[in-house]
């Protein structure tokens, strides 16, 4: 080969080189072969044509234009390699490092987080939404963010100073009043420190003193208990043999009673007996009843008055005889049919019409024995308002009985940090009202108010008898719930009175019965406090 043809050899070969050196610093392929799109920043912060840009840190394309627009911002027109797809919604950021040449950074969106506990390869994220291949008008280009620069960091930080040194200036300025306001407050603790210093060691005196007295009052109780004790030793002694011989008397008495209700109990279930008695009464009825027909059969034949009065009588008793004998045949267990005494009675007839022109009949024949005045057939015995009177008595005093309690406290001595809000400082009287429903049934209820006129409270409680001494109920007491119980003996009798579930209150007194409708009660309110108080009364119940 000649020399001139190697010199063209070498120079063509020189100028290749150079085109592909030129090729890839311009990354001219990627700017012709690839895809343009188009950024739109407010700045392009040193941003220059050439510059490369990296998606998720690879680079994958370099800025082909800048081009600043009417309202002083810029659009920068990106080369991006043909194989790479940009997700539209990733962030576009220019870096301007202190040395060296600008870059554009392109953020995709995050992945979504893997599942805690999710074992096997991560499922394929959704499909994203691409940026378009091609160069967009400004209004729809995606917008890109300016990376802070040294002078905006300056600025903010300068102004951060100034604000600073404003609130030193403010300190400073402030600085001995807040150093007054601390030294009086000092002085403040110092003193209260010494008041309750002094508080604290009067308190103690105090409760010194306190404790005596009660040493005291202590001692004297435990003397006065030894006495009480004592005396009530002697009394039992002197009385044992009375309480022997009333104990011989009462058990010999419930042993004769005892026999005597067995007998009763054996005569009232012989069944022999009481059928025999129904039998007779039934033939003592309906023979009554036959000879009241007939008798008044004859009234309606015979037109002598005189004859016609006798036989008015005769109706009239043998009326009351049949209403006695249905009246027993009732209480036996039968059947009876007594006008004014069961329902659906009807009076017997013992007034007839007379015939025409007989003269008026005389209501007895003077002289004639007494008997039940004809014309009044629904006439009784004379004492019946008496007895029907008694009857209603006792039935309202099965149905309810008023309770009347009066009754005084003693002085209070001790007032605790938790006081009885029922009982005041004074020591009465104090009167309290009750009403008693069913008071003799195995099931009663109390209805009332204590503390009338003062702190009144109310009670409604049911009651229910176990035996014929003890009768134990609940409900609400003194306007707190609670429970109530009674033991009443002949001459004595006990009760207790439990009820506030915030505070728990227990009531016991002693009952001595005076009469049969009037009683004396002695005993202690909240008796397990040092603040108990006694309490001396007279209970009437009618």
């Amino acid at each position: 080969m000649s020399r001139q043809a190697q010199v063209g050899a070498f120079s063509i070969m020189a100028l290749l080189l150079l085109f592909g050196l030129f090729f890839i610093i311009t990354d001219f392929a990627t700017r012709h072969t690839g895809y343009r799109v188009g950024i739109h920043f407010n700045s392009a912060a040193g941003l220059h044509s050439g510059a490369l840009v990296y998606f998720s840190g690879v680079t994958v394309g370099t800025v082909d234009s800048i081009v600043l627009l009417p309202d002083n911002t810029v659009d920068v027109v990106l080369a991006v390699n043909k194989d790479v797809d940009i997700p539209r919604n990733s962030k576009f950021l220019i870096q301007a490092p202190l040395t060296g040449d600008p870059s554009l950074l392109i953020v995709p969106p995050l992945p979504p987080v893997r599942p805690v506990g999710m074992t096997g390869p991560t499922p394929a994220p959704a499909a994203q939404p691409v940026l378009e291949r091609k160069l967009l008008p400004v209004d729809q280009q995606p917008q890109g963010t300016n990376s802070a620069t040294i002078g905006d960091l300056l600025e903010q930080g300068q102004g951060e100073v100034k604000r600073l040194d404003a609130m030193l200036a403010d300190l400073q300025k402030r600085e001995p009043l807040l150093l007054n306001k601390l030294q009086d407050t000092m002085d403040n603790a110092n003193a209260l420190t010494v008041t309750a210093n002094r508080s604290v060691q009067n308190l103690s005196s105090q409760a010194q003193e306190i404790a005596s007295q009660l040493q005291d009052t202590v001692t004297k109780a435990g003397n006065n208990v030894v006495t009480l004790t004592g005396t009530l030793n002697s009394t039992v002694a002197q009385s044992s043999g009375k309480v022997d011989t009333l104990l011989t008397s009462l058990n010999s008495t419930a042993v004769s009673l005892n026999q005597s209700v067995d007998s009763l109990k054996s005569l009232a279930t012989n069944k022999e007996l009481k059928q025999n008695i129904l039998d007779t009464t039934r033939n003592i009825a309906q023979t009554t009843q036959t000879i009241a027909y007939l008798t008044n059969d004859l009234r309606q034949i015979t037109g002598n008055p005189q004859t016609q009065n006798q036989v008015r009588d005769t109706v009239a008793n043998l009326d009351a005889t049949m209403q006695k004998a249905n009246s027993l045949l009732g209480t036996l267990g039968g059947t009876s049919n007594v006008y004014g005494v069961d329902p659906k009675a009807t009076p017997y007839p013992v007034n007839y019409p007379l015939p025409s022109g007989a003269p008026p009949l005389p209501a007895r024949i003077p002289g004639s024995s007494p008997g039940p005045v004809v014309n009044e057939p629904n006439a009784g015995p004379t004492n019946t308002p008496k007895n029907i009177g008694n009857k209603l008595g006792g039935l309202a005093k099965n149905l309810f009985a008023v309770q009347v309690r009066v009754g005084v406290l003693n002085n209070q001595r001790i007032v605790s940090s938790n006081p009885n809000p029922l009982l005041s400082a004074d020591k009465g009287p104090y009167t309290d009202f009750n009403l008693i429903l069913l008071p003799k049934s195995s099931t009663s209820f109390m209805v009332g108010a204590n503390d009338i006129g003062a702190r009144s409270t109310l009670n409604f409680a049911m009651l229910k008898s176990f035996g014929n001494s003890l009768r134990i109920g609940g409900g609400v007491l003194y306007s707190r719930l609670g429970v109530i119980g009674k033991y009443d003996a002949q001459r004595f009798g006990l009760e207790g009175r439990l009820y506030d579930l915030r505070r728990p209150t227990l009531d016991t007194y002693l009952n001595l019965n005076v009469a049969s409708f009037s009683s004396i009660f002695f005993g202690y309110r909240d008796i397990t406090r040092p603040e108990r108080r006694a309490t001396l009364g007279l209970q009437l119940q009618f």
